[in-house]
């Protein structure tokens, strides 16, 4: 009878431990959108940068990037307010602020949106509108 009221509790034990003293994180999920707001497909190697704003400059950042699924997850932080942004190349930049405890997981969401890419200028329009081309440099010499 003891023995099994001891294994009971050691039950009990471990899964008070595995839910409430998970170590501090951040995870979430990336979507990036195309010029037309709609949703791509799940990309890896979108940047996750947390920068904990209350720590000295040398112990302030660290990263994360996305897996196949567009997941994330950091590595285990000391708590404190973190400014979290979620970055990939052709996209803007998404920040967000996450208060994190001594324990559990804090969810931060990033969608980024494509930037959208100017039109283009012909030739005639630029010298029409007396716009030099880009590169060119006009400089008279000294009299």
């Amino acid at each position: 009878m003891s023995c099994k009221l001891h294994r009971v509790g050691m039950v009990f034990a471990i899964a008070v431990l595995a839910t409430g003293c998970t170590a501090a994180r951040i995870v979430g999920k990336t979507t990036l959108m195309d010029e037309k707001s709609m949703p791509l497909p799940p990309t890896p190697g979108v940047t996750v940068n947390f920068i904990n704003l209350g720590a000295a400059l040398e112990d302030s950042l660290a990263s994360a990037q996305t897996d196949v699924k567009g997941k994330y997850e950091s590595a285990v932080l000391p708590p404190g307010k973190y400014t979290v942004e979620a970055m990939y190349p052709g996209f803007v930049i998404e920040r967000t602020t996450v208060v994190l405890g001594k324990h559990g997981k804090k969810k931060a969401p990033f969608v980024l949106k494509k930037i959208r890419e100017g039109s283009s200028r012909s030739v005639n329009e630029a010298l029409e509108e007396n716009i030099p081309n880009p590169g060119e440099v006009k400089i008279k010499p000294p009299m």
